[in-house]
């Protein structure tokens, strides 16, 4: 054989290899990623803060982010190996389980943090004023629109008494400037950017609603949580690290979600304080969470009843 053959061939092993190296290393690094998912919301704001201050990588993990705009893709994404854990809410994710969705809640995220608004100078002056309306809300499956019928029906105001509009978060306060709505409910910032730029009003925070109800929690696919216990244990511990900043520099946290969520520093001081943000699924956030689903199942938006051990994972933030 002559030489320039055998360079030739050696030249092709080689390229080859290098090509299944690269592959291999690519893969690994992927295999090696902690995907995240969450939705455009302050209610995130440890997950961010984690992020920002690069906390995950100091602590040996390699963390990605994604934006997903409603709780029920999230569910979906994590359920599909899109991503590995999800900040959501608790409707999504107790849907999500009842339906069979091999997931469960590891960690609390925060509690209370929607609004309804209304236009300014608006007639409508209580939510028994909201009947025959258009509202706009997250979604079907969002606990803000559970919250919203829940609310109504104080009023013997049901779903058919008024008009649910499912809209992208980033659209509904521009859709109640332009009056293509008369009132929305959401999650923060979007309740505050009305009055921040003057195109609304809040007619009532979701803590009148519902007195310290939950909201928002971290979900993990099982064999996630089976395969990486280590690799989620710093995770959490880092989630209920950077709450516990949240709850002591609301100031420096304002200034993250600031960049984080291009928005503003004054608007997101301002929501702020409407959102407690916790960690831990004890005993006590079980119980509010199972007597929020009973809630969720009167008004028909669960068909069946879950137990604790069916909804949460506790080997981690539990105490």
């Amino acid at each position: 054989m002559k030489l320039y053959t055998i360079i030739i061939i050696l030249l092709a092993i080689l390229v080859v290899l290098g090509a299944s190296l690269e592959y291999y290393s690519n893969t690994s690094n992927d295999q090696n990623t902690i995907k995240v998912a969450y939705l455009p919301t302050d209610h995130s704001a440890a997950l961010l803060v984690a992020k920002y201050n690069k906390t995950y990588e100091n602590n040996g993990l390699n963390v990605k982010t994604v934006q997903i705009s409603t709780g029920s893709s999230i569910v979906d994404a994590v359920a599909s190996g899109d991503v590995d854990i999800g900040y959501v809410g608790i409707t999504p994710a107790m849907q999500g389980i009842s339906k069979g969705v091999p997931i469960k809640v590891v960690g609390a995220v925060n509690m209370v943090g929607s609004g309804i608004v209304v236009q300014p100078n608006s007639t409508i002056t209580s939510p028994a004023d909201l009947k025959d309306k258009k509202i706009a809300t997250p979604g079907v499956s969002s606990i803000q629109q559970v919250l919203l019928v829940y609310e109504l029906q104080k009023y013997n105001i049901t779903q058919k008494d008024v008009d649910l509009i499912s809209m992208n978060v980033f659209n509904i306060p521009s859709a109640l400037a332009a009056k293509k709505v008369d009132a929305y409910i959401s999650y923060e910032p979007f309740v505050s950017i009305a009055p921040y730029r003057g195109v609304g009003q809040v007619l009532m925070y979701s803590d009148d609603i519902l007195e310290d109800h939950p909201c928002c929690v971290i979900i993990a696919r099982e064999d996630f949580i089976e395969q990486n216990p280590q690799e989620l244990n710093t995770f959490l511990q880092i989630h209920k690290n950077s709450t516990e900043y949240v709850n002591t520099h609301l100031n420096d946290t304002a200034n993250i979600l600031t960049q984080e969520l291009t928005t503003n520093e004054e608007l997101e001081t301002m929501s702020l304080q409407h959102i407690r943000f916790v960690y831990s699924v004890n005993e006590a956030y079980q119980d509010n969470v199972l007597n929020f689903m009973n809630i969720e199942i009167n008004m028909g938006y669960l068909k069946s009843n879950l137990t604790a051990n069916q909804i949460f994972n506790t080997q981690f933030l539990g105490g």
